[in-house]
């Protein structure tokens, strides 16, 4: 069940995030995509929260055929939200393409979920 609803669970999270965004509140936004991005990779993949690291997701997605370059996206999410958090210098546009890059990872690997 929480494998079919990681979508909508994810598009919910990052509406949040989205509206930080617009209100400038830099560390919650980076915060709630985090949260979003590791709780529907946990979700989606069956990984329960204690065994969830980037390997792990990394090797999941590779068992499961999809695109290294799709798994390298969603670590890279990972990475920027964690770096950004103790960065003093990100802007709107870096934010705003953050939460873009996002959406476009979960989008992505629903659809190739679903082929294979």
């Amino acid at each position: 069940m929480r494998n079919k609803k990681a979508q909508k669970i994810a598009q919910k999270r990052l509406k949040a995030a989205q509206k930080l965004l617009n209100e400038g509140k830099k560390d919650m936004f980076y915060d709630e995509v985090l949260k979003s991005t590791w709780t529907y990779l946990s979700d989606k993949l069956s990984i329960l929260p204690a065994e969830l690291t980037k390997e792990r997701v990394t090797a999941e997605l590779e068992d499961r055929k999809i695109e290294a370059a799709l798994a390298d996206s969603f670590i890279q999410i990972l990475n920027t939200c964690e770096f950004a958090r103790y960065a003093p210098n990100t802007g709107q546009k870096e934010m705003g393409n953050l939460y873009s890059e996002a959406i476009d990872a979960i989008t992505t690997l629903e659809q190739a979920i679903k082929k294979g």
